[in-house]
């Protein structure tokens, strides 16, 4: 099942390739589905390794940790700067809440800590949390520029009107003690074998490379 989700993250991602370059909104189904299919995998995967109980649990509490910093934000600007989302309004909270981008924050961090335990197997938990932190922080890093400047999957743009450098990097601080502590709670795999197949860390690794290939492009025709 977690293969086959796999490869139609995969597909539905390259079929998407001509959307790229449209204006925000545009076919905002797609993207919501894209960001569902990348949570399940995620969400799958925890589920896998420590069962039902442990990975709602999981799950839960990055979700709710992930939301309340989005809604600190939505009230008061801060700690994660101006965030508006392009979507379909049933998947807001009351019209107001955007629902996707706590589930691909979520799927975001979960791919990287298994990432992270999949090359790293024998660091201990904090060590790992670390690994995890700085490859969740980097792909969201690698990902502003796509998500901020080309056709949109979610928006989160700190930057505001270009110059908030500050809140910048208040933003990525804010994710990374976040995300170093929410790793912690992350079910520990036992099982890790670094010769084992990865779908997390193929599908985390194709996700950079779709980042950093428009983000390159993009530039390409700015200069």
């Amino acid at each position: 099942m977690k293969k086959a989700n796999t490869i139609l993250i995969v597909v539905w991602t390259l079929l998407a390739g001509y959307l790229l370059t449209l204006e925000s909104g545009s076919y905002s189904w797609w993207d919501a589905i894209w960001v569902l299919l990348l949570s399940t995998l995620a969400y799958g995967g925890l589920v896998t390794l420590s069962g039902l109980a442990k990975a709602r649990a999981c799950a839960g509490i990055v979700l709710v940790v992930i939301s309340a910093l989005i809604a600190l934000t939505i009230f008061t600007g801060w700690p994660l700067g101006p965030m508006r989302f392009c979507g379909p309004e049933a998947l807001k909270l009351g019209g107001a809440f955007p629902l996707l981008p706590p589930l691909l924050a979520f799927a975001f961090l979960t791919l990287a800590q298994k990432t992270a335990a999949q090359i790293f197997s024998t660091f201990e938990r904090n060590g790992l949390a670390a690994i995890t932190t700085g490859i969740f922080c980097f792909t969201v890093g690698n990902g502003l520029l796509f998500l901020c400047k080309t056709r949109l999957w979610w928006l989160w743009n700190p930057w505001g009107g270009g110059t908030a450098y500050f809140q910048v990097a208040t933003a990525f601080v804010t994710l990374a003690i976040a995300g170093f502590f929410l790793a912690r709670i992350y079910p520990e795999d036992t099982g890790l074998k670094l010769t084992r197949w990865s779908p997390e860390g193929i599908v985390l690794l194709f996700v950079n490379l779709l980042f950093l290939t428009v983000n390159v492009l993009f530039v390409a025709q700015r200069l």
